[in-house]
């Protein structure tokens, strides 16, 4: 199985780099023979491929896990390992906290996921960042996510989008503001940092100089059915409310790329 795929890797039109670590759905055979009978693998961040597809056609640059977030996370620190799914990079229960396999994973497991599916996708996000550097002053780096509700019992009623920038920490106010405004403009409601502030790839790779690092999430209801969603795993979407989402997105991106910096100068 190729953990990734990467498009328009050498391209250079735009100064962005669109991760997807949370959209993949395929799980090794040995991970499917040692999960329990009942085990669901809920909140997946559901056909963003497909609702993003534009991005790949306008020319930018698009690594796209293809390996389930509940076998190893790469928006998890490696050597976290706690028991719930916010504190560890190999889950052993789900996002509902029930657990997924009949006896807990071994070092071994765990190391061999982390070798095979972890560091190969960031591997290749760090390759990725470090060749647009060679062309661009600043490289953006927008890691795309989807969520039902809001975690841990938040009452509050959730936004329909969310952007994480470990408040402003890993970008610029001013690259928050613009993309609120850009969300706002096409009707959305947007909350900034909460209750998502950003995973490990924001957090990590915003360290870094010349890049800005911003993590975007949106709602199940805004683009797969307008409804609640509890424990389960999805097959499809409402066609009509998934396909006017994305001509949404896709204008509120046209303009953000028509406002990045151009190439270096020496270009």
């Amino acid at each position: 199985m190729i953990p990734f795929t990467i498009f328009n890797e050498e391209k250079n039109d735009y100064p962005i780099i669109i991760s997807l670590p949370h959209s993949g759905t395929w799980i090794p055979e040995d991970m499917r023979e040692s999960l329990r009978q009942e085990a669901v693998l809920a909140n997946t961040d559901w056909f963003l491929p497909e609702l993003y597809n534009f991005l790949v056609a306008k020319g930018c640059t698009v690594i796209e896990n293809h390996i389930n977030r509940y076998t190893v996370d790469p928006n998890r620190e490696s050597r976290m390992s706690g028991a719930d799914y916010q504190d560890t990079v190999v889950y052993q229960q789900n996002t509902f906290g029930n657990s997924l396999y009949e006896q807990p994973l071994s070092k071994q497991t765990i190391n061999q996921r982390l070798t095979q599916y972890y560091w190969p996708y960031h591997q290749a996000l760090q390759a990725l960042i470090d060749q647009k550097k060679q062309h661009f002053s600043q490289v953006y780096l927008f890691d795309l996510h989807s969520f039902a509700e809001y975690p841990n019992g938040d009452e509050t009623k959730p936004a329909d989008f969310v952007i994480g920038n470990q408040a402003d920490q890993t970008t610029s106010a001013g690259l928050r503001e613009l993309v609120t405004g850009l969300l706002e403009k096409e009707g959305y409601s947007v909350s900034n940092n909460h209750p998502f502030s950003g995973g490990f790839i924001t957090r990590h790779y915003g360290q870094q100089a010349e890049v800005a690092a911003l993590q975007l999430e949106i709602r199940y209801n805004c683009y797969i059915e307008q409804r609640s969603f509890g424990e389960e795993e999805l097959t499809g979407y409402e066609p009509k409310l998934f396909f006017e989402a994305q001509a949404r997105l896709q204008r509120i991106f046209e303009d953000l790329l028509a406002v990045l910096p151009a190439k270096k100068q020496h270009e």
